[in-house]
């Protein structure tokens, strides 16, 4: 961080909250063998606060950046994934003859939503919440300590595709954002200019070493969470301040207090301990990433039974993209298996789950299923992460070449 000359540093929520932690109890003093480092705090956001916020134009064109992510959505689903009630939109959608809760496979593709796209109405309704929620946004940033003349900012998340960074890339533009990550899957969207993304552990646009850790991201996640709920938005106080709005899950806070907050406080331990070590020796992250992704290996690999029960338990917040939240332990019916072959929906919504979860382990221990439809399941996901392989490797094979 210190090569990259940033001006501060900024620690996303909500896996930043536990991150930011572990930085402080490695650096007390905010310096590294005696040289300062930039100044740091927590920047609350998460796509849903930032995504509308970043459009460059109402048009199925600029959705895309959604929709490369969820090939699949509801008008519904679309209209939480924009903040908005999905009320707003149901009078517009039967305008157009599209059921507000039908799932639209290729919806950019779909004439009643280009129709919907193309509405004076429409656009005048997404361009006013994207004008304010801007605002808000940038508001906000400023209030957290960023200031005009910061050119270098720097990001920390767990990663697997910078979108957060990339929406704030398109609300910053005079800003260059240099994201530091746990791994990073490969980008799906065309990257704005002023992001720079490196991550410690895996990743795939760079090189396909280490791939299938980021088959069960998931876990990690919850491993990383904080009690303080996801960002939804942000508003204007009558003080003037703006105030993120945060949505918080008591039974996901049930989780985080009996098995996850007991994890956090033995790294949390472990990093105050390595604190004086690091000070006094140069230690760099490369010696450091062989033992850690190897103890990355064993968790999606061996994973405990106690984590695979804590997991299994929580609701995950989908509202962007999905528009709802969708318990983890939830998975394709026997039915779906059975007809994605030849129908199309199906088809879509299991690729959407292999997409969303490669976890095989968790499969493998799952006792509330039967052992027919646990087989189908682990092959769908099997043949999907052969896939992912096969693809990530014949893209790298292509870009040397064009290189």
């Amino acid at each position: 961080m210190r090569r990259r000359g940033l001006d501060r540093l900024f620690f996303f929520t909500r896996e930043g909250e536990f991150f930011v932690q572990i930085f402080e109890r490695l650096f007390p003093h905010g310096k590294i063998a005696g040289l300062p480092l930039p100044p740091h705090g927590i920047l609350e956001v998460s796509r849903l606060a930032t995504f509308c916020a970043s459009l460059r134009e109402v048009s199925t064109a600029e959705l895309m950046r959604m929709w490369n992510l969820y090939s699949t959505q509801s008008m519904f689903a679309l209209a939480r994934s924009l903040g908005l009630e999905p009320a707003a939109l149901e009078g517009l959608c039967s305008r157009h003859g599209l059921p507000i809760g039908e799932e639209v496979v290729y919806p950019w593709q779909d004439a009643r939503v280009q129709a919907l796209f193309a509405d004076p109405d429409f656009q005048l309704l997404i361009e006013g919440k994207s004008t304010g929620d801007a605002q808000r946004l940038l508001a906000y940033i400023e209030q957290k300590g960023l200031a005009a003349t910061d050119s270098r900012i720097g990001v920390v998340d767990i990663g697997w595709r910078g979108t957060i960074q990339d929406n704030l890339a398109h609300v910053l533009p005079e800003k260059t954002l240099f994201g530091h990550y746990l791994g990073l899957a490969r980008v799906l969207n065309e990257q704005p200019v002023n992001c720079r993304k490196h991550a410690f552990g895996p990743n795939l646009n760079q090189h396909p070493e280490a791939s299938h850790l980021l088959d069960a991201v998931a876990p990690l996640e919850m491993l990383s969470n904080s009690p303080n709920g996801s960002v939804e938005g942000y508003r204007l106080l009558p003080s003037g301040k703006i105030e993120a709005q945060r949505l918080i899950d008591e039974e996901e806070n049930t989780v985080f207090h009996s098995y996850v907050s007991h994890f956090q406080q033995g790294v949390l331990f472990a990093a105050q301990a390595w604190a004086d070590y690091l000070d006094n020796h140069a230690v760099s992250s490369a010696e450091l990433r062989p033992q850690a992704l190897a103890i990355w290996n064993a968790l999606v690999t061996r994973t405990p039974g106690e984590m695979l029960e804590a997991y299994t338990s929580l609701s995950h917040n989908e509202v962007f993209g999905v528009g709802q939240f969708v318990e983890q332990s939830t998975v394709p019916s026997m039915g779906v298996l059975l007809r994605s072959p030849f129908i199309r929906r199906d088809r879509h919504s299991l690729i959407q789950y292999i997409r969303q979860s490669q976890w095989a382990a968790s499969l493998k221990k799952r006792t509330d299923l039967n052992p027919v439809h646990k087989a189908l399941l682990s092959t769908a996901v099997s043949a999907g992460k052969v896939y992912k392989y096969v693809r990530v490797r014949w893209q790298h094979h292509q870009a040397k070449r064009g290189t």
